[in-house]
């Protein structure tokens, strides 16, 4: 199936315009991030504490929210648990969880029981922010070894760039619009980087295609010809797993708000940058280098 028929777009013409677009976003992100601090972070990173629920019957999740939210304690999550909806996980900041117990017994009562109420340390928080960290890079020199086997090390490259592209961006739009970054976030970035080098892939293996009928070494035509055969798959890939996010973030509930959010971003960034930042990277340095393509 093909929304565009024989698109003829110069995509690779306008790359340096790109190139600024993506510094000016990730740039002014990362402002917001040094600036913020730690205040980026949720519980899982920086510590905090943890109650487990359990009500007699159902509450409204909706009033629940709003009286933790009267106290203004900062940023929580209420998590439900099990099928009947009676359980929840709530994550507060530090040296809250007393007044929100206080708050909810003022409104339901002695209708809930306290299953569970722990501390996570600062201490504990760093290692599994450096857990985080250490599980990202592993998987980001995995995708960086496996491209340069399938294609060759100027690809890779590309890829692995893009990737780092999207996850800044991702964290950018995150730190300017007060969203913290916890656990499911860093599943969200996983998931989107996958999608991300899955989407250069297909694009890569065209550009490798038409490389070996061609022979040619007129690189920025056969890129963009590459390019431009792949878009309508790339649109409808984008356009259904975008479908399938959406739902998730209209109805899936507070708790996938921020993981749904972040696919969002993500897929259509992902898409972008297979297109416009990790083609145009091998351009580039194949240009610098003055070598042509292996294939």
């Amino acid at each position: 199936m093909e929304l565009i028929k024989n698109p003829n777009i110069n995509f690779l013409g306008k790359r340096k315009i790109f190139y600024i677009l993506s510094s000016v976003i990730i740039i002014v992100g990362l402002i917001s991030i040094i600036l913020k601090g730690e205040k980026n972070f949720g519980v899982d990173f920086v510590g905090g504490d943890l109650l487990k629920i359990e009500f007699n019957q159902p509450p409204d999740i909706v009033k629940l929210r709003k009286i933790i939210e009267e106290i203004k304690v900062g940023t929580f999550t209420v998590q439900e648990l099990g099928t009947e909806r009676r359980e929840f996980i709530i994550r507060l900041p530090q040296n809250t969880s007393e007044n929100v117990i206080k708050k909810l017994e003022e409104n339901f009562g002695k209708t809930f029981l306290i299953k569970g109420k722990s501390i996570i340390s600062p201490s504990m928080s760093i290692t599994l922010r450096k857990k985080a960290i250490k599980a990202f890079l592993i998987g980001i020199i995995g995708i960086l070894i496996y491209l340069t086997f399938r294609f060759e090390f100027k690809f890779s490259v590309g890829a692995t760039v893009a990737i780092f592209h999207d996850i800044l961006v991702v964290l950018s739009i995150l730190s300017l619009t007060g969203k913290q970054i916890d656990g499911i976030v860093i599943a969200a970035l996983l998931t989107i980087a996958g999608y991300s080098v899955n989407d250069t892939v297909i694009i890569f293996d065209r550009i490798r295609e038409n490389l070996r009928k061609t022979r040619s070494t007129d690189y920025i035509t056969i890129f963009n010809k590459s390019i431009n055969e792949t878009l309508s798959r790339t649109i409808l890939t984008l356009l259904t797993t975008l479908f399938v996010v959406l739902s998730l973030f209209l109805f899936g509930g507070e708790t996938l708000k921020t993981f749904s959010f972040c696919l969002l971003i993500g897929f259509i960034v992902g898409t972008y940058s297979s297109i416009f930042i990790a083609s145009s990277i091998v351009i580039d340095w194949t240009k610098r280098s003055s070598s042509r393509i292996k294939i």
